[in-house]
């Protein structure tokens, strides 16, 4: 790779999106004045509270998305004769979500009837959430972008991307639309004044377009989609096998062995400095976090590692940074398997590789 395409200048776009990034945070600095000097929010001193910006949902693909997914939602309950008019009040309980999962996934989901317990509630929301995210391939003990404290108490922002994430799982007939973001705000009280910074969550991407139909949904799938769904069994020695290659990869590096592939890459250090390591050039590290201390760190580095494959010569990742760096399974594999089907001939190659029969 040429070490200037490291180097490139921004483009026109580029230069057009800082501007609107900068004109949207002026505007929300004058939502987040009045969102202080709220008495609701004295705090002490080392507490921290993510809120929600003032008129954050007013916006209309905001509106829409949430349209979009009452659609989905009623329209895959229609035969149970349950309609949903809340987003959040409608889901939080688990009771409707534990009726959409069994319709979608057309299983016999056994959760316990209506209770106004809260108590009860949460341990239906926590079968039900372990059953979700097995099914999305999302490992015990990684960041996730929702939990039962989450869903339980409301985060709208959480249920979102819960719902976001079943919708594309599923092949939701309806169209999502395209980078729905949602602003919260950090807040944080020091010792002297309540401190505040703006967080900007995506709740979709770029690429979520018309989705295919559920009886379609074969027309998209990979070996990661028969693997997870067809053979498990065969998971365990495909991801041996790919940390094997990494470990092989990173062994110049200090503490380069590789032995759970969600957490150990969702920093996105482990893939910046694999493709550095493979092409044979440095990585300045101005240009990435080699100690990512938060999410956006994480997502820098995830980018910045896809921009690299692509420099490379190798296709546009099937993954989508942000699902990395929240540990999905699935995504993980499909990056780290596009690196090791470029460069295997320069190591030995496992036994058993995602390119197996299943």
């Amino acid at each position: 790779m040429a070490f200037n395409t490291l180097f490139r200048t921004k483009n026109q776009q580029e230069v057009q999106e800082l501007e609107k990034e900068g004109a949207k945070a002026i505007s929300l600095q004058a939502e987040i004045g009045p969102l202080i000097d709220d008495e609701n929010y004295v705090m002490v001193v080392g507490e921290e509270r993510l809120v929600l910006a003032p008129h954050s949902l007013e916006e209309d693909n905001v509106k829409e998305l949430i349209s979009v997914l009452l659609a989905w939602i009623n329209d895959t309950l229609e035969d149970r004769r349950i309609v949903v008019r809340d987003i959040v009040e409608d889901i939080y309980d688990g009771q409707v979500l534990g009726e959409l999962l069994a319709a979608l996934s057309k299983e016999d989901i056994r959760v316990i009837p209506v209770t106004q317990s809260s108590y009860m509630q949460k341990n239906k929301l926590k079968y039900l959430l372990e059953k979700i995210n097995k099914l999305l391939g999302l490992e015990e003990n990684t960041r996730k972008k929702w939990s039962v404290k989450t869903v339980h108490s409301k985060d709208v922002v959480s249920i979102l991307h819960l719902l976001v994430a079943l919708a594309r799982f599923f092949r939701c007939q309806h169209p999502l639309p395209r980078n729905v973001t949602v602003r919260r705000i950090l807040l944080k009280q020091l010792d002297a004044k309540l401190d505040s910074q703006v967080i900007i969550d995506e709740i979709t991407g770029n690429d979520i377009g018309p989705t295919a139909p559920l009886h379609n949904k074969s027309a998209e799938r990979d070996v990661f989609d028969k693997l997870f769904e067809e053979a498990p069994e065969k998971l365990e020695a495909v991801k041996r096998s790919l940390c094997q290659f990494a470990s092989r990869v990173l062994s110049e590096m200090e503490g380069g062995g590789v032995t759970d592939v969600a957490t150990q890459f969702s920093t996105g250090v482990n893939f910046v400095m694999m493709m550095g390591l493979l092409e044979g050039y440095y990585v300045p590290q101005y240009l990435w976090h080699p100690n990512p201390r938060n999410f956006d760190d994480s997502l820098d580095n995830m980018k910045m590692s896809f921009q690299l494959m692509v420099d490379a010569g190798l296709p546009p990742p099937n993954a989508k940074p942000d699902d990395v760096v929240h540990g999905d399974l699935k995504g993980t594999l499909r990056v780290l398997y596009a690196i090791f089907g470029k460069y295997k001939s320069r190591y030995q190659q496992p036994q058993a590789t995602a390119g197996s029969r299943v």
